[in-house]
């Protein structure tokens, strides 16, 4: 994977982000800690978020994946998303 060089762009175990302006005004490692993980977790390829999620609530439940609301399925890739950030 190839990414166009900037100035800008920052290289993390977890791939390559260009932090906005706004994150680079402030000082306060909080709110870049936050940045970075929200472009990482963007950039994770939703498959991969999926397989996580499903593994994820197999290991943690009796219920089936496919029985399961949309509202918790969700917050099941958004745990899975942590995991892989």
């Amino acid at each position: 994977m190839t990414h166009a060089h900037q100035d800008d762009v920052r290289h993390f175990a977890g791939g390559f982000v260009s932090p906005s302006q706004e994150d680079l005004a402030g000082d306060d490692p909080v709110i870049h800690h936050l940045s970075v993980f929200k472009t990482r977790a963007r950039m994770l390829d939703g498959s991969r978020v999926e397989r996580k999620a499903q593994e994820l609530q197999a290991a943690s439940s009796y219920d089936d994946w496919d029985g399961l609301t949309d509202a918790d399925k969700e917050l099941w890739r958004h745990m899975a998303r942590l995991d892989l950030c």
